[in-house]
């Protein structure tokens, strides 16, 4: 728009010249150059305005650029501004969560004040009724350390007590020892009989149990020293906690024997409990009916009151 109006006015500029050359023919070379000047300014002025044009073209590039930077940099602050914006509110609703809380607490402070100053009043009352425990309690420890002390010492003696008697052991086992070691000296000089003599003991394996359940049958017999009439104490080897029975030989033959059971009252025995193939324990003893003689001959003794 510019451009056409400068061009506009060199256009009139160029007519009104020619009308006054027509009009003064004497001055046309004045004219000329004055219209030599005026066509260098007017490429002067157009060069110009064509720079102008295109920095004003760049300019108003370079601020569509900025615009646009701005405009995006306002967004951005926008969005952050939300964020912040929404951030507290968070923080403003915990700011008043954590008022709330520190209200309620500050009144349960006051409370548990309350309580104490209440309890204070009372508290030396039990400070002065728990005296003579505290006291109670001094003398206490003062006993028990006495008695440690005198624990320590009796701990002492007894020590001194074992040692001996270990010594007394060790000496018990070396005499049991002599003694043993004397007695096998002496009792294999000593000829015994080929029988089983009293308080032998033999191993022997029930075979069969005899109908009645009055006795049972062994593997010994006559070779292993059994004679007819013995009686034995016999124990069960596979149970221990079995009470132990007697029992009388008879029908001895070389290489088994029947035993039979001799009923003892109070005894509990049941030779129902003796099962084929079980070991059993003999040991000799002496008649039953030797012993209950000497023991009725003793209770009429003591029973029998003496003369004056």
């Amino acid at each position: 728009m510019i451009l056409f109006i400068f061009r506009s006015l060199a256009w009139l500029s160029t007519i009104g010249l020619g009308i006054f050359f027509i009009l003064n023919p004497s001055s046309s070379n004045a004219v000329l150059v004055e219209i030599q000047k005026a066509e260098d300014e007017l490429v002067n002025l157009q060069s110009q305005m064509e720079s102008d044009k295109n920095k004003t073209e760049n300019e108003e590039l370079e601020l569509s650029k900025q615009s646009t930077a701005f405009r995006e940099r306002s967004d951005l602050a926008k969005a952050e501004k939300l964020e912040i914006d929404e951030e507290l509110e968070g923080i403003s609703a915990k700011s008043e969560e954590l008022d709330k809380q520190v209200a309620e607490k500050k009144e349960e402070l006051e409370s548990l004040k309350q309580e104490l100053d209440k309890a204070g009043i009372p508290l030396g009352e039990i400070e002065l009724q728990g005296k003579p425990l505290f006291e109670r309690e001094i003398s206490l420890k003062e006993s028990i350390k006495n008695l440690e002390s005198d624990l320590a010492v009796q701990k002492e003696k007894a020590d001194a007590i074992a040692s001996e008697l270990a010594v007394l052991e060790t000496k018990r086992k070396i005499s049991e020892e002599n003694f043993n070691s004397e007695k096998e000296r002496l009792t294999a000089e000593v000829k015994k009989p080929y029988h089983l003599h009293f308080a032998d003991k033999k191993e022997v394996v029930v075979r069969n149990k005899v109908p009645s359940g009055k006795g049972v049958f062994i593997d010994a017999g006559y070779r292993d020293g059994f004679r007819d009439g013995m009686e034995f104490l016999g124990e069960k080897l596979n149970d221990r906690s079995a009470l132990p029975f007697r029992a009388e030989l008879g029908l001895v033959q070389d290489s088994y024997s029947y035993l039979k059971f001799v009923s003892v009252e109070g005894s509990g025995f049941s030779p129902d409990s003796l099962r084929e193939n079980e070991r059993i324990l003999l040991t000799r003893s002496g008649k039953l009916s030797l012993l209950e003689k000497d023991k009725e001959l003793a209770d009429s003794n003591s029973t029998t009151v003496p003369e004056n």
